[in-house]
C-alpha cells in the first residue's frame, strides 16, 4: 500500500507529505527480537516436528494499542508492548500486519479478519498436534467448506463466520479465545480477484488500491492446526503449527452493479 500511495502521489503531482511513520530504535528492534526467541526447551521438544516442511514455532504478542502513524506509547500498560509481533502468517511463516494476516492475537482473542479473506477457526482441545490430521473431526467442516465466488455468498459466509457456526460438537468462527495448552484448526482462504483493474491513476480511488495491492501478497488456500504452548510475562503466545493442506487461492468476481468492496462485515 505505501508503494502504491508513493506512485499515485507521483502520478496526481505534488501533495502533503504524509508524516513519518515511527521507526524503532536500534535498542527496541534488539528487544522485539530478543522476546521474539522461543525457548530452547520447545525448539528441542518439537525438533522432529520442525524438520518438516511448512511448520514452525514462533511468538504473538497482544496488540494493546499502543502504535500508531506517528507514535509509539512506551508508558503504562504500553511498556510491555511488543511492536510488529500481534500478526502472523501461516502462508509465509512470518509477521504480519493488519491488513494482511492470517490470525492477529488482541484482547485475549485469536482472530483473523485481513482484507479480502476467510479465517475460520475452531478449538479441539488439550490435543497434540502431531496427532492431528485432515481426518481428525473438527477438520472435516474445515476440508469440506467450498470457497466463495461472488461477494454476496462471501459476506454471507464472513457473517455467520463471525457469529459463530456450530457443527458436531465443534464451533467455527473467525475469532477464538487464546487458551493455554489448547490445540485449535483453521483454514485461512486469501481470496484473489478475478475482476480486471484499470492501472492506477489520479483517478484511483483508496478501496481500489487495496485490490491493487492483492498481488503483492501470498494468496492461498490452507489448513494448518496450531497449539498454544504458554503465555509469558509481557502476554506473549509461544505457538507451535503444522499446515496440512494448501492450494490455490480461489478467484470472487463482481458483477457491473455490485460496488468493489471488501465482503468482510464490520468488526464488532
Amino acid at each position: 500500500m505505501f508503494n502504491l500511495e508513493r506512485k499515485l502521489g507521483a502520478i496526481r503531482g505534488p501533495v502533503k507529505a504524509p508524516p513519518a511513520e515511527p521507526k524503532l530504535s536500534s535498542v527496541q528492534r534488539e528487544r522485539v527480537l530478543r522476546l521474539r526467541r522461543v525457548a530452547a526447551v520447545d525448539i528441542e521438544t518439537y525438533g522432529g516436528l520442525l524438520k518438516q516442511e511448512r511448520t514452525g514455532l514462533f511468538k504473538l504478542f497482544p496488540d494493546l494499542g499502543c502504535i500508531s502513524k506517528q507514535v509509539v506509547k512506551v508508558s503504562g500498560e504500553c511498556e510491555k508492548f511488543v511492536p510488529l509481533s500481534s500478526h502472523f502468517t501461516f502462508r509465509t511463516n512470518n509477521y504480519g500486519d493488519d491488513i494482511y494476516h492470517d490470525i492477529r492475537f488482541k484482547d485475549g482473542k485469536l482472530s483473523s479478519n485481513g482484507f479480502f479473506s476467510q479465517g475460520v477457526i475452531t478449538a479441539i482441545g488439550d490435543k497434540a498436534v502431531d496427532g492431528i490430521g485432515l481426518t481428525h473431526p473438527a477438520l472435516r467442516f474445515l476440508a469440506a467448506f467450498v470457497p466463495d465466488t461472488d461477494p454476496k455468498s462471501a459476506a454471507a459466509h464472513a457473517r455467520g463466520f463471525q457469529g459463530g457456526i456450530d457443527w458436531e460438537n465443534f464451533k467455527y468462527s473467525d475469532s477464538v479465545e487464546a487458551g493455554e495448552n489448547v490445540t485449535y484448526a483453521m483454514r485461512m482462504i486469501a481470496y484473489r480477484l478475478e475482476n480486471t483493474l484499470k492501472p492506477l491513476s489520479a483517478e484511483t480511488t483508496t478501496n481500489e488500491m487495496m485490490f491493487l495491492s492483492l498481488p503483492f501478497d501470498k494468496r492461498l488456500d490452507i489448513i494448518v492446526v496450531f497449539r498454544i504452548l504458554r503465555r509469558d510475562e509481557n502476554g506473549g503466545l509461544t505457538i507451535v503449527w503444522k499446515e496440512l493442506a494448501r492450494s490455490g487461492a480461489s478467484k470472487i468476481k463482481y458483477a457491473k452493479n455490485q460496488v468493489l468492496k471488501d465482503f468482510r462485515p464490520e468488526q464488532k
